[in-house]
């Protein structure tokens, strides 16, 4: 496979990454139903929720700051170091988009789970 092929299949997974994570966004208020069962939150959920939310802000950033810094390294190589860079660059960008695929599981089960507690 060319490296242009590659080099597009990575964007466009990248894109699709970004869409998915952004829409996983939602800014409004919750609809609280009135209803016999109390849905607060209980001290475990929201520890659960605090450390996967540290634990995804850690690697997203790990993912970002060593994609830049391979890239810096890319910019400053010299042409016979070039190959090799993106043979390795190729390894961290998959690397990048599992971390983020992992976090958008993450969160889908988080929230899953929080809908079965608090039906």
């Amino acid at each position: 496979m060319s490296i242009k092929r590659m080099s597009k299949i990575v964007v466009a997974l990248l894109i699709i990454a970004t869409v998915l994570s952004s829409v996983s966004m939602v800014f409004a208020d919750d609809i609280v139903i009135p209803s016999g069962k109390n849905p607060t939150n209980t001290g475990l959920q929201t520890t659960v929720g605090n450390v996967i939310g540290i634990i995804q802000f850690i690697c997203y950033a790990a993912a970002v700051v060593l994609i830049v810094v391979l890239g810096i390294k890319f910019m400053t190589a010299a042409p016979d170091a070039k190959a090799e860079i993106k043979k390795s660059a190729v390894i961290y960008v998959v690397g990048a988009i599992l971390v983020f695929a992992a976090g958008l599981l993450l969160n889908l089960i988080k929230n899953v789970a929080k809908d079965t507690v608090v039906s």
